[in-house]
């Protein structure tokens, strides 16, 4: 009898072994690594608090999407301009400041206005141009070595209360949340991005109005930041 139970307790916490992080699209993992300079990374080790005795997840949310080229496009350009709030200024910002230099010489103590006029703009459009490089040059990329991800395919997201489950042609992901590190909502999209580099991301129109209100404060409280800085102990 002590064996069966030893061999029922084992196989339970096999069952209940953290899976690990989604791999489903290498082409866009690469690009928020690269974007963010770093590889993957996870969040600071913390003090373990005492186990609790695991419950059996069970579903809380489910949402199916058509995911597509619109939207791998969409998540390119929202991940390099508007996941972090700091791009976006500095954009704005290089170009006057590079004007400035420019068109000020220290040496006479003068600014002149027309080099102003001409270096701002200029460099603006070199900036632009950088940016629409970058971002087209990955959806090539994914276009040569995955087309197939740019057709229109069903993507059911299953929230379950302490993981995600992808499913995707048949292939089945699962990760847990310890793992999501920011959630972002736009005006069409929800984006999970995850602690190595990945994401999930489905259309707000798939899921209720309803749904979404009671969707919104579950998802946000499962976010486990990355800490730079590792908290003190």
């Amino acid at each position: 009898m002590e064996e069966e139970k030893d061999l029922e307790q084992l196989e339970d916490a096999e069952g209940q072994e953290d899976a690990e992080p989604i791999d489903n699209d290498e082409d866009i993992d690469a690009y928020i690594r690269d974007l963010t300079g770093r590889g993957a990374k996870v969040p600071a080790s913390e003090e373990k608090p005492e186990e609790k005795e695991k419950q059996p997840e069970r579903e809380m949310f489910r949402v199916t999407s058509q995911i597509g080229e619109d939207d791998y496009r969409s998540f390119i350009w929202y991940s390099t301009l508007l996941r972090r709030h700091w791009v976006l200024p500095m954009f704005i910002l290089i170009p006057i400041v590079s004007a400035f230099l420019f068109s000020y010489q220290r040496e006479e103590g003068m600014f002149y206005t027309g080099n102003f006029v001409i270096a701002l703009p200029l460099v603006v459009l070199i900036l632009a141009g950088i940016l629409v490089f970058r971002c087209t040059r990955w959806m090539s990329r994914i276009r040569k070595n995955s087309p197939e991800r740019l057709l229109l395919t069903d993507t059911t997201i299953v929230f379950m209360t302490e993981s995600a489950v992808n499913i995707r042609e048949g292939a089945r992901n699962q990760v847990g949340y310890k793992h999501m590190t920011e959630v972002h909502e736009t005006k069409k999209r929800f984006i999970l991005y995850f602690d190595n580099g990945k994401s999930m991301l489905f259309r707000k129109e798939d899921m209720p109005e309803d749904v979404l209100a009671e969707f919104r404060p579950f998802i946000k409280s499962k976010v486990h930041p990355v800490r730079l800085i590792p908290k003190k102990q």
